[in-house]
């Protein structure tokens, strides 16, 4: 089987040939590594130290109108995908995540109304911006945000997916992403305590707010299905390490029939849709699969997720993805180690199908060589059938 047939196969909860693994990779420090190009990435001092930096925090107004951060990040996304193929990955998930704003050069703003710092990976290079506060804080303020249109978003989408399914799609099996989900971009922006006081004082407002967020993933659902791509993944944290955010009850009651439509316009258009989220969501799974999801990704072992309950409780409605450790097993584990984690997951999930091999996440303090051993004992132990 090729990666296509060998990953729908997964999805659909049947047993391939072998089980498919998963990159969601986004790292500079090991995609550059891993292509055996270390000067391509960019060193957050070129932004904020010297010259360059003073001239960055000068010009950055006109950096962001003339894109330039925009066609470096999207042009990123090309070499991710270049080191998955290179590692031998099966199947991708391609984010979009050209929606940042230099604000100065030491911090950034999204699309969606939130503040982050720029920070370096272990290396030095411009890492994943880190969330730093909402600016949205209020109704009005929210209101009077520049908000993305839908129509416009779905061209952008289209544009940079249509592309990349073009020339990558032969050799991997693509999913699109989009950097933010329902309850992050609802939450986020706002901050969670103004948020929760304002689900009380102003549900309206809140389902107005997160009816406008589905009007932006449908656009990109389309997109994703125009450009050729064969699946989506929803992310969208909305577990602590302890557990859910909010109740269950409150994010089936606000988000869920956003959610429904997302997945059901998914399947009109012919494609997979899975769901991301961090944290403990042992007791969100169900919802997951109400809510229309093809499979379920993350499945934090350090927040107390159990795979084997997992693959029990909703294995026969979702393809589970996962859950290999990057705190300690793939960032500074022994072969001997990465070895016993992928034996140990195979036998908690993929014995009968319906699986696919994943670390739980992007994170730079993850090691190549730990990844090249991940897929390599996955290659040799999840041949079926599993012994």
């Amino acid at each position: 089987m090729n990666s296509h047939e060998r990953t729908t196969i997964a999805l659909n909860l049947g047993v391939p040939d072998r089980v498919p693994v998963f990159s969601c990779t986004e790292e500079q420090n090991q995609i550059y590594e891993i292509l055996g190009e270390k000067d391509g990435a960019i060193p957050l001092s070129l932004i904020q130290g010297g010259w360059t930096g003073k001239l960055f925090k000068l010009t950055a107004p006109l950096t962001n109108r003339i894109g330039w951060l925009t066609r470096e990040t999207e042009k990123f996304m090309s070499k991710k995908l270049e080191s998955d193929i290179a590692l031998g990955y099966d199947c991708s998930w391609l984010m979009y995540s050209a929606i940042f704003n230099l604000k100065g050069n030491r911090q950034a703003t999204d699309i969606w109304g939130k503040l982050y710092d720029l920070v370096a990976d272990p290396d030095g290079n411009v890492d994943t911006p880190m969330y730093r506060q909402g600016l949205l804080t209020t109704p009005e303020l929210w209101e009077a945000w520049p908000h993305p249109d839908p129509d416009k978003f779905y061209k952008t989408i289209y544009r940079v997916f249509a592309d990349l399914q073009k020339r990558y799609g032969q050799r991997i099996y693509l999913m699109g992403s989009l950097f933010s989900g329902l309850w992050e971009s609802a939450t986020q922006p706002m901050g969670l305590t103004a948020f929760s006081v304002t689900l009380r004082r102003n549900p309206d407002f809140v389902r107005r707010m997160v009816k406008y967020y589905e009007t932006i993933y449908l656009a990109t659902i389309h997109a994703t299905a125009d450009a050729g791509m064969p699946a989506f993944v929803y992310s969208d944290d909305m577990g602590h390490k302890t557990g859910p955010q909010t109740s269950p009850r409150v994010l089936d009651e606000f988000f869920g029939p956003s959610l429904r439509r997302i997945t059901g316009e998914a399947h009109k258009r012919g494609i997979k849709i899975i769901i991301h989220s961090c944290g403990n969501v042992n007791l969100l799974l169900d919802l997951f699969a109400d809510w229309g999801f093809d499979g379920v990704h993350s499945l934090e072992p350090t927040a107390g997720i159990d795979l084997a309950v997992v693959k029990k409780q909703v294995g026969k409605k979702m393809c589970i993805f996962g859950n290999m450790d990057i705190s300690h097993v793939l960032s500074e584990g022994t072969r001997e180690e990465v070895e016993a984690a992928v034996k140990s997951m195979l036998q908690a999930a993929a014995l009968d199908g319906g699986f696919i091999m994943a670390m739980t996440n992007s994170h730079n303090a993850v090691k190549v060589e730990n990844t090249r051993w991940m897929i390599e004992y996955t290659h040799r132990y999840g041949t079926y059938p599993i012994k």
